[in-house]
This record gives structure tokens, sequence and C-alpha cells, in this order.
């Protein structure tokens, strides 16, 4: 039985779950981006951490999340509901956020960093999927391009905020005024965004049941994905070879706030882009801004070509995480939605600690050659999507 969309109503020509999934986001992203912002500082001067640990923290934060993500996609397409779970997902990162504050250790960051991602894993695959099934004809770039877009204006606001209050409230206070965008988010969230009117698939459609979406050109769409994630190295890295350059702490939140406003720029053009042009190219412009950025970050001989390389990597980010998430939609049947926007998830996250271990190692080593090493498997990933294009004739699945 064929779950069935629902008839959307639309907000200046948007879906409005897509709109108010956006606004959600926004909000989420302040309270996120605050703490990211600060996070490595934190870790290295308040807590007196390493570079290794740093990596260990983010690596483990994103990988533990892996097998949730997986769980979720799959749980909401057999029971043909997604808002619970993203109710529950963006429900858990927001509480325990303002906790940072009063950590004392690396291991008590550790221990709130990883709740924060499992909220993550639980609500994104549902959540990604309630967009896919919102969108608006075959417009699906453009709906991940508005949701990408409000999701990092978010981003650029939490760093600002971070910036400007540091000084007068310091770190705790910072993390504790968290506490106001994350329950705006949860708020609109509940009474706003409506669960798309879907049919519970049937009890064979399990995760076991699923096996028919994972066809070769899936397959190779996994591996350029999960290749891309292991050149994808934490923006901490960026933050701590920004201080190796001579930039004063009190900067990395503006730092981080170039990043994001280039990932906000380049969001809906790369949705509008993977549309009209193709999800492939779009992804392998994303990948091309990967590698430009990481080398000019590693090879910068001052601040000012430092931050060219840092708004490359933003750039990237949209274009990626838009384009990849458009692309699933045309590979994959809408009744495994979930479960393809959770192995897609999970496959990210696993790769994710391994990523960060090693870029922590080698940075320890030589800054230089975490971004060599991120720069390399940028390369690997576009290899793979160009094989992805080249020999598999993908098979298109309307909504």
């Amino acid at each position: 039985m064929r779950c069935t969309k629902s008839q959307e109503k639309l907000l200046f020509g948007v879906a409005a779950n897509v709109l108010f999934l956006g606004i959600v986001s926004f909000f989420t992203d302040v309270s996120t981006e605050i703490v990211v912002a600060i996070l490595p500082t934190f870790l290295v001067i308040q807590l007196g951490s390493t570079p290794e640990i740093v990596g260990t923290i983010e690596g483990i934060a994103e990988s533990i999340t892996s097998f949730l993500k997986i769980a979720s996609g799959s749980l909401c397409d057999r029971m043909g509901r997604r808002k619970g779970l993203v109710i529950l997902g963006y429900g858990i990162s927001n509480a325990v956020k303002p906790f940072m504050g009063f950590a004392s250790s690396w291991t008590h960051i550790l221990g709130l960093r990883s709740a924060d991602r499992v909220g993550k894993g639980l609500r994104t695959p549902p959540r990604d999927a309630i967009i896919s099934d919102s969108a608006v004809g075959e417009k699906i770039g453009r709906a991940f391009g508005i949701h990408r877009t409000l999701d990092q204006l978010g981003a650029i606001v939490g760093p600002i905020i971070a910036f400007l209050l540091l000084m007068p409230l310091g770190y705790q206070g910072l993390f504790l005024i968290t506490a106001i965008p994350g329950t705006l988010a949860i708020l609109i969230l509940v009474i706003f965004v409506k669960e798309p009117q879907r049919k519970a698939c049937p009890t064979k459609y399990t995760l076991g049941g699923a096996k028919s979406i994972l066809t070769k050109s899936f397959y190779m769409y996994l591996i350029s994905a999960a290749l891309y994630s292991l050149g994808a190295i934490s923006y901490a890295f960026i933050l701590l070879r920004a201080l190796e350059l001579g930039v004063p702490q009190e900067y990395a939140p503006l730092l981080y706030a170039c990043i994001q406003v280039f990932h906000v720029l380049s969001g809906l053009p790369a949705g509008e882009f993977s549309d009209r042009i193709g999800r492939v190219k779009a992804i392998q412009l994303g990948y091309f801004l990967l590698l430009s950025s990481l080398l000019t970050i590693a090879l910068a001989p001052n601040p000012l070509i430092f931050v060219i390389g840092v708004a490359l990597f933003g750039a990237h980010q949209g274009v990626v995480e838009t384009s990849q998430r458009a692309m699933i939609p045309s590979i994959v049947p809408e009744i495994y939605r979930g479960t393809a926007y959770g192995l897609y998830n999970m496959v990210i996250g696993i790769v994710t600690f391994p990523t960060n271990l090693m870029a922590g190692l080698l940075f320890s080593i030589n800054s230089k050659y975490a971004f060599y090493y991120g720069a390399a498997f940028g390369v690997l990933a576009s290899i793979a999507i160009s094989v992805v294009e080249r020999n598999m004739k993908m098979t298109q699945f309307k909504s």
C-alpha cells in the first residue's frame, strides 16, 4: 500500500511545514551555535583540554547517534508518523545545552554533547522526510534549500550573540541563555508543524523489508557521502588554526559566524541549481569548494587569506547539505524515505568519529596535515560521485 502525501498549505508559495520547520531549526541553531562557537576555546582554555580531546569529543558525540538515525528513520516509515520523533529529538537537544556551563571536566562536556547529538539523531531522518513529503511538486531542492537557509541563519545569529555576550556573561552565562531560543523552537514545532497525512505502511515494511532501497545507485551514493564526511573535518580545527595564525580567542565566534553567513548564502541557490541542472552536478560543486577551502586554510600565510578559506568552507556546506538531501527522493521510493535518510545520516555519523580523531592527531603533529587529510578525501568523494553519474542510470521515484 502506498503512503499518501498530504495536500500542504502554502505560505508565501512555500509548504507551511517546510517554512515552520525552518523556523524551528533557526531557533535551535541559535542555541546550538552559541555552544559550538565557544566550545573549542572553552575546552582548551578553561578546562585545559588538548586538540586530541576536542577531536575525540566531536567524533564520539556525532558517531554515538548513528544507529539512532537508522532506527528513527525506519520507525517513522513503519508507523506512518514522523512528528512525534521530531519533537522528542528537538526536546532532548534543547534541554541539555544549558548544563554545559556547569561542566568542570571534558568528560562532562562529552556526556552533554553526546546527549545533544542523540536528540539530533532522533529528529533528523523524520524531519527530512517531512520536508520531502511536504515539498511542492518537483521542487524538493528548493524545499531543502529554504530549510537549510533558515537553519543556517540561526547559525549566524548564534555566534554573533556569543561574540557580543562572552565578555559580559562569561562562558557559563552563554551556555545558560541557550534555553531561550531552544524553548521557542519547541513551542513553534508543537503548535505549527503538522503531521503529513500518510497511511501507516504495512507491517512488512520494516527495516528488513526496506532492502529494496539498497540499489547499486544508492550504495554508490552512500559511498560518496561517506568519503565526503571523512574529509569534512570539524569546525573546531578551523577555529584552532585561527589561534595559530594569531587571531585573538574572542574573535573565534566571528569566524564561526563567517562560515555560517556563506553557508546561508549558498543554500538556496544550491537547491535551485540542483532542481534545474541536476543533483550530482550540485554535489560535485560542493566537493570542489571543500577541497579549495581546506587547501586555502592550510596554506594561508596570514589571517586575511585564512578568512577566504573560511568563507569557502561555509559555501561548500550550504551546497553539499542541500544537494545531498535533495538527491535521496530521486533514487528512493516515498514510503522508504525515512529509512533512506536514516541510512544516509548513519553513514555520515559512523565516519565522523575516525575523521575527527585522525584530524586531531594530525593537527597535533602539524596543523596543516589535518587539512591536507580532509582535502584528500574531498577528491575521493568527487571521483565516487562521478562514477554514480557516469555509470548508473538512476530510477526517478515520483511523489
